[in-house]
């Protein structure tokens, strides 16, 4: 079970709310489930401007996937643009010097955290991410390729990749690049998987609405397996995933596919 750090109002201003934290420790005793923890989507650790706010987050949450017994904390690699910025057009882009500095200060930060990630028991999965039409760059993360250099130059033994299969389809197909030779890339540093399907025809950043998406098959959909696609049987030959915590990741609205997403999934593994 993966936990969304941004839907539980337990971390405020980068600080941890103790009876919050109490509560979800409460509700969760009661569930046999192994957990994830999901960073939200904003954070950020290349934003030099905000870089204080930034890092008191990302040390709560450390401590909070630790509270709850975690075993995965999911972060999205740092944009050079954020969604939101993507609106403003007229925004100065980042010079490729300027790339290079901020990959730097992330895996700067990332390595001086590693103590802090070890002592928790908590391993950072840094999550390749979904490609918009007309946006690429926006992220050194949607290239698999340059997320797995990022993190082998990190070279922490508790810092990896989670991989999101779906992400990585969109990725593969906009890129025209082999979608099972690139994925087997993160293999050596492969720590914990999302499961999702979709067609592989990526949306412009400003398509949201699923109910017009999903006919025309088109975006980040998140599936079941089986649905769309992916070839999910060619894709855990080559990721040999044993040992990772898998999640399917699905949305909401297909929640009442639960039980048969289920069984697909067990069938994909040995």
């Amino acid at each position: 079970m993966e936990l969304p750090l941004h839907g539980l109002d337990v971390i405020v201003g980068g600080r941890i709310r103790d009876q919050r934290l109490k509560a979800i420790k409460n509700l969760l005793k009661d569930y046999p489930f192994a957990y994830s923890v999901h960073c939200p989507e904003s954070l950020n650790l290349m934003n030099r401007e905000e870089i204080a706010a930034e890092k008191a987050v990302f040390k709560s949450l450390v401590e909070f996937s630790h509270e709850i017994g975690s075993r995965i904390l999911v972060y999205h690699p740092g944009r050079f643009k954020s969604e939101v910025e993507i609106r403003l057009s007229q925004r100065k882009r980042l010079s490729p010097l300027e790339k290079v500095e901020g990959k730097k200060r992330e895996r700067n930060i990332l390595k001086e955290f590693s103590v802090l990630l070890r002592q928790a028991k908590v391993i950072l999965g840094m999550e390749n991410a979904r490609p918009f039409i007309g946006e690429k760059g926006y992220t050194y993360a949607e290239e698999i390729g340059e997320l797995a250099k990022q993190v082998k130059d990190i070279d922490e033994e508790n810092i990896g990749i989670t991989l999101d299969i779906g992400h990585a389809y969109l990725s593969t197909m906009l890129y025209n690049q082999d979608f099972i030779r690139t994925i087997a890339k993160v293999k050596p540093r492969l720590k914990h998987m999302h499961l999702q399907d979709n067609c592989g025809r990526p949306s412009y950043f400003q398509e949201k609405d699923q109910d017009l998406l999903v006919a025309h098959g088109r975006g980040d959909m998140h599936m079941p397996p089986g649905w769309g696609e992916i070839p999910f049987e060619k894709a855990v030959q080559a990721l040999e995933p044993a040992g990772c915590l898998l999640v399917m990741e699905v949305r909401p609205r297909y929640f009442e596919y639960i039980k048969e997403s289920r069984q697909r999934l067990e069938d994909l593994l040995p």
